[in-house]
């Protein structure tokens, strides 16, 4: 029975990306070749269509292949007999002089692979970690502007509603009732609240203390009066009060 056609039912166990193809001992031979098949079939059972074999290590038992436009790494075990004959008639018979340099060669490029690996994986950490902390550094900075505006909203609120509230316990409030002049007063307010469901509505609490000249008894009287006012606040207007209510 014919094998899988190479494509994408290709079988992952046995054909590498040529990335892999670093990772093999450091006293490999490599041997460029170019041995082209129409039909390239693997022990395993997969066909190789229109494919060529570049090159192979001798030490490492791998060889090199393009199909499909794609290089991939296969064990020599997996070529036919054939195939495997033809490479071992290729391979140069060197001497153990020539066979120790070849493998002090090899071991100092995969030195340096694993080398620019390293400083690559280092790099990448280090621009990470810079990511990482430029993008702290834009959430503090964000949340501190954040938090500046909302004080000085907070803090605009307060006035409004303190000067309010003098206006009205000095001049507005019961009008006609014994209270004169008013000789003292005094506020006491309470750190604005955002009313839920209201955007940019605040509830300012708080108790007005007032000393007035009687004009009954010509004397002096003293009250508090505890009152509420509710404040609007928006980006294209200044804040603005929606109610005040006395308790």
């Amino acid at each position: 029975m014919a094998g899988p056609a190479y494509g994408a039912a290709m079988n992952p166990r046995i054909l590498f990306p040529l990335v892999l193809a670093l990772a093999v001992p450091a006293a490999a031979v490599v041997i460029d070749v170019n041995l082209p098949y129409k039909d390239l079939r693997l022990k395993n059972g997969t066909v190789l269509a229109e494919a060529a074999v570049k090159s192979f290590n001798s030490t490492a038992g791998t060889a090199l292949l393009l199909a499909n436009k794609e290089l991939i790494s296969v064990q020599t075990s997996l070529l036919p007999d054939e195939v495997n004959a033809r490479l071992k008639e290729l391979a140069p018979v060197l001497s153990k002089e020539e066979q120790a340099a070849e493998r002090a060669r090899e071991a100092e490029k995969y030195e340096k692979a694993l080398k620019n690996a390293e400083r690559r994986q280092l790099a990448a950490e280090e621009e990470a970690r810079q990511a990482r902390e430029a993008n702290r550094t834009l959430n503090v900075n964000q949340a501190e502007r954040t938090a500046t505006k909302t004080d000085y909203l907070i803090e605009e609120v307060a006035k409004i509603a303190a000067t309010q509230a003098r206006i009205y316990f000095n001049y507005q409030n019961d009008p006609w009732s014994n209270i004169g002049a008013i000789a003292d007063s005094d506020l006491m307010l309470n750190v604005p609240e955002l009313v839920p469901g209201w955007a940019g509505r605040y509830r300012v609490e708080g108790t007005a203390y007032r000393q007035y000249i009687n004009n009954q008894s010509s004397g002096f009287g003293r009250g508090a009066k505890e009152f509420e006012i509710l404040i609007q606040t928006s980006e294209q207007k200044k804040p603005e009060i929606v109610d005040f209510r006395i308790k």
